[in-house]
């Protein structure tokens, strides 16, 4: 009675699935504050990325039971303001994927040069229809691999910090609850069983 419970508690989370592969199904259990919103092109959410040290605060992912573990994979985006006067600059952004018991699974960046006038690959249908949020895009991508441990486990993408030097200056922002990284097309694979031998 009791598994029956709980199997219908969890079918009432948003999942990510997939058939193809080793793909697993999973729970997404970010606020719905932190849905930017849907490219046009692939139906891909995007997600905000906040500084936190919250696990609950952030993109909080839990994933299936495993007996062997697997991969957790994301694309992960700068998220920029890119107005019509934006000016050249290298953009440096850090997340941080942390336990749901708070402990560091691993730190991670994407470094870009971006453009004025730089646009990303495909147009997001947001969910804030603010003028702040006007120019605000995902830009650029960079596809992060987490190898996780067998059994469950809640994992939450977290910001860090954003670097942004031009010519003259560099500017950081590492202030808690401000959103700095947009993360997209995640995934998660089941760990495959043995090794192939290659072939002669």
């Amino acid at each position: 009675m009791v598994a029956m419970f709980l199997s219908l508690v969890l079918s009432m989370f948003p999942m990510t699935q997939s058939s193809a592969g080793n793909l697993l199904p999973f729970e997404i259990r970010a606020k719905d504050s932190l849905i930017e919103g849907k490219g046009q092109t692939s139906g891909e959410t995007y997600y905000d990325v906040v500084i936190t040290k919250q696990p609950a605060d952030g993109v909080l992912v839990k994933l299936p039971y495993t007996k062997k573990g697997g991969k957790f994979s994301f694309d992960l985006h700068h998220r920029i303001s890119l107005t019509p006067d934006f000016a050249d600059a290298e953009v440096t952004t850090i997340v941080e994927i942390i336990s749901g018991g708070g402990t560091s699974m691993g730190v991670f960046n994407i470094v870009d040069k971006v453009p004025s006038g730089g646009k990303f690959s495909e147009v997001i249908n947001k969910v804030s229809t603010a003028e702040v949020d006007r120019y605000v895009t995902p830009y650029s991508r960079k596809t992060i691999v987490l190898n996780t441990i067998p059994g469950p486990q809640s994992l939450s993408i977290v910001g860090k910090s954003t670097i942004i030097k031009r010519a003259s200056s560099t500017r950081t922002v590492d202030t808690p609850g401000v959103r700095i990284a947009v993360i997209s097309k995640l995934r998660f694979e089941e760990a495959t069983s043995g090794t192939k031998l290659p072939v002669e």
